[in-house]
């Protein structure tokens, strides 16, 4: 991305008041910044009476998040937004966090981003009814807000055991929240956007893109979007 570009979604960030991750302390690997993060959420192990590791079934996976007492935040909404999609995917979607529109629909999208990243799929040769699609966090936030680390902690072992059953050869993460959280690192999205990254769990490609709700607010973006869209592209047919 050109310097006046970069400065150009900086400056479009903040007047919307996007939080962004970068980690300006280049004395630390970010990938430690991002462990030392998770271990300042002190929590208990929710997942002490779960053994995940014998879980084989999504149904099963997904009928366990709902019946234990995973996040506060599950008594604050009405229901979760966890998966939905094809359970033996070639491509997996990984989302955010649900606002009220998607917990209402039990969607891991809005219809408007639903619809843009459909046509933006078609435009690369894949059919997004084919995908899966899940979030990193399934509850709705109060105001919308960002999860928190411990929050995010909390559904961590679930998204890591959803994507070991869905078993995909590629995800895409949608903006700056699930990228970081999947690779595990803070990250700056005008850093990653047009890069492809390894699983560090199992032999998946990675790729981020721009969330569809920021490419529809700022559609100047999309241009952005595309040249991602075809790197993705010639990946996959690689």
């Amino acid at each position: 991305m050109k310097p006046l570009e970069k400065i150009f979604l900086l400056n479009w960030y903040k007047n919307e008041n996007i939080d962004l991750m970068i980690n300006r302390d280049h004395s630390k690997n970010k990938e430690d910044t991002y462990r030392e993060n998770l271990s300042i959420a002190k929590v208990n192990n929710i997942h002490d009476d779960i053994e995940l590791s014998k879980i084989i079934h999504i149904n099963d996976l997904l009928k366990i998040s709902e019946k234990i007492q995973i996040s506060d935040l599950q008594s604050y909404s009405s229901q979760s937004c966890f998966f939905e999609g094809n359970s033996k995917p070639e491509i997996l979607i990984v989302n955010d966090y649900p606002n009220e529109e998607e917990e209402k629909n039990k969607k891991i999208l809005t219809n408007d981003c639903e619809i843009l990243m459909t046509n933006m799929l078609n435009a690369i040769s894949i059919d997004y009814e084919r995908t899966a699609k899940i979030n990193i966090f399934f509850w709705r936030t109060p105001g919308n807000r960002k999860p928190s680390i411990k929050e995010l902690k909390d559904c961590q072992p679930f998204v890591k055991k959803i994507i070991e059953l869905l078993s995909p050869r590629f995800i895409i993460t949608l903006g700056e929240l699930s990228t970081s959280s999947i690779l595990e690192e803070n990250i700056n999205i005008l850093d990653v956007r047009g890069k492809s990254f390894d699983y560090k769990f199992q032999d998946i490609k990675i790729f981020p893109l721009f969330h569809p709700r920021v490419l529809i607010k700022q559609p100047a973006l999309k241009r952005l979007a595309w040249e991602d869209l075809k790197i993705i592209k010639e990946e996959i047919q690689n």
